[in-house]
């Protein structure tokens, strides 16, 4: 029979003692309830999983994975962990996602930073959700991608709170980023509270 530590914090008389000592060992903590991932609307993750799929690329990074909604969508494709990979630079949202996909990798840390970078940089594909709206300086960052590597990235055609930059106009944002990318593709996505994003598919020169 396996041994059961709960056993012993929910009866107080099988409770250890060092010998010698009368006071009883003060019991652990029980461990915290997992959260689980905010609901959220899957429409962008699982465009974005499609378009990935069309790139026949083996693994993608995804940058600003927060509480794991793209993971979400790789695992009812039944995916494997070693394809992917999450990094963020929230806490919590890290915690949150190892808690609900166990055996799935994340990374806590800023992206833009070379340590950080160093792990992930071998990944195929870059993928960046909500994300490039809210870099102050998304074309640097688009300089450090390595060449021939495939980019995907969502960009509201809206203004939204928070961000920084949004094009309702297609042919203004293959102008601001042709420079930096072969640009492939500029689809329109339309979620469920009426949002307009472009989902761009770019390769690094």
């Amino acid at each position: 029979m396996s041994f059961d530590p709960n056993q012993l914090l929910n009866n107080p008389a099988s409770l250890l003692t060092l010998q010698g000592q009368a006071a009883k060992r003060p019991a652990a903590e029980a461990a915290p309830e997992p959260v689980p991932p905010p609901p959220y609307d899957r429409t962008m993750y699982e465009n974005a999983y499609g378009r990935l799929g069309l790139l026949r690329i083996a693994n993608v990074v995804d940058l600003g994975c927060g509480p794991g909604n793209f993971t979400g969508v790789m695992v009812s494709r039944r995916q494997k962990p070693e394809v992917y990979l999450g990094v963020d630079m929230s806490h919590n949202s890290i915690r949150i996602a190892k808690a609900a996909y166990p055996g799935w990798n994340f990374i806590y840390g800023d992206f833009l930073s070379p340590g950080v970078r160093q792990q992930y940089e071998r990944y195929e594909g870059f993928l960046l959700l909500n994300m490039m709206d809210v870099m102050e300086d998304e074309l640097a960052f688009l300089d450090t991608v390595p060449s021939q590597k495939p980019v995907l990235f969502s960009m509201p055609r809206f203004p939204k709170e928070g961000s920084l930059r949004y094009y309702d106009d297609m042919t203004a944002l293959r102008d601001r980023y042709s420079n930096h990318l072969s640009i492939k593709s500029v689809g329109r996505l339309s979620l469920a509270q009426g949002q307009s994003y472009s989902m761009v598919v770019g390769v690094r020169w």
